[in-house]
């Protein structure tokens, strides 16, 4: 989880009050994706999550937005 807000923040992206840490980050001009994190207990795995902002439908195909998710979460790695 710490590695994880480090990268973010490393990446000038924006912290937000959703999950055990939350960021968003501008893909291409306009769109945005947000990724939260939960770091999990004795009930729950860890889990994340990442959402798209309202207009990638409009700029994205499916196929295209999961690749998109793909391109984030190898940049939110490679920064760690």
């Amino acid at each position: 989880l710490e590695a994880f807000k480090a990268a973010c923040e490393k990446m000038g992206a924006t912290a937000l009050n959703h999950g055990d840490a939350g960021y968003q980050l501008n893909f291409l001009g306009d769109y945005a994706m947000q990724v939260m994190v939960w770091a999990g207990d004795d009930e729950f795995p860890p889990n994340a999550q990442i959402l798209y902002s309202d207009n990638f439908e409009s700029g994205f195909a499916p196929e295209d937005r999961v690749v998109a998710g793909d391109i984030l979460i190898s940049v939110i790695k490679a920064n760690m």
